[in-house]
């Protein structure tokens, strides 16, 4: 059941709420702190007693719990018995809040997708990679947890990893980075092709690194192609030599 956001936000003080979503709260800037307590022991108090809402109240307090920071000492035990939840599933709601802010979560995914890899990760790029592969391949969160454990298992040495996680994270990055801009550029063709020179000079000032990631990925592939042919040729003497017939078509007992 899905939760009724504008409805539960109906039940909480407006004072320090900016947005909300069932992922998550987003609060003002420097709250008063008295502000900030009044309104964690509210949701609490909402989290008791709305129904079908458990996973996005549970988000909320999260955030909420996490923008205290260090203040509030024992809030957490408190709003655990206002809201009929163990303690420990504020404290981890308030790490995964910590290390997912509002703007990083998926909202093709639930807030549980979200627990297991805030729990799992605290990098930023793994947290990115492991939100983008449950969502892009439709897991469901014990598939996302088997996923994480034999990915952190094979990181950890129990068994002989594929490779490297950071680097296989750096590239997933950066290729996200680079397919954005290319959609970017895509779209708005007709428009920079007609820039003046200047403008075009002052595009490679600036697009410095990206012209020269082009040249170098050109030149790799290049070098790939070549071999590959390479080995073809190399493939095809190798046969004419022990009778495999001539490239040029004539048989070799004409």
């Amino acid at each position: 059941m899905q939760a009724d956001v504008p409805q539960l936000l109906a039940e909480l003080p407006p004072a320090g709420i900016e947005g909300a979503t069932r992922l998550g709260l987003s609060l003002v800037p420097q709250m008063e702190a008295y502000v900030w307590r009044h309104l964690v022991t509210r949701v609490a108090s909402l989290a008791r007693t709305a129904t079908g809402a458990r996973q996005t109240l549970t988000a909320w307090l999260g955030d909420a719990l996490a923008y205290g920071g260090g203040r509030g000492r024992g809030l957490i035990t408190e709003c655990a018995e206002a809201a009929g939840f163990d303690p420990g599933t504020l404290r981890n709601a308030k790490l995964v809040c910590t290390r997912i802010p509002l703007s990083w979560r998926h909202d093709a995914l639930t807030w549980t997708h979200h627990c297991e890899v805030g729990l799992a990760f605290s990098d930023r790029a793994e947290i990115e990679l492991w939100l983008s592969i449950a969502e892009a391949e439709r897991l469901s969160t014990s598939e996302l947890r088997s996923r994480i454990r034999a990915s952190v298992a094979s990181v950890q040495g129990r068994q002989p990893p594929n490779a490297t996680l950071g680097t296989a994270v750096v590239a997933f990055r950066l290729m996200r980075e680079l397919r954005a801009a290319s959609r970017s550029l895509a779209r708005t063709r007709d428009f920079w092709r007609r820039w003046p020179p200047p403008a075009a000079n002052l595009a490679l000032q600036d697009l410095t690194y990206l012209t020269e990631f082009v040249d170098a990925m050109r030149k790799t592939a290049s070098v790939g192609c070549e071999r590959q042919h390479g080995r073809r040729l190399s493939r095809g003497r190798t046969r004419n030599r022990f009778g495999g017939g001539r490239s040029d078509g004539v048989s070799p007992h004409a």
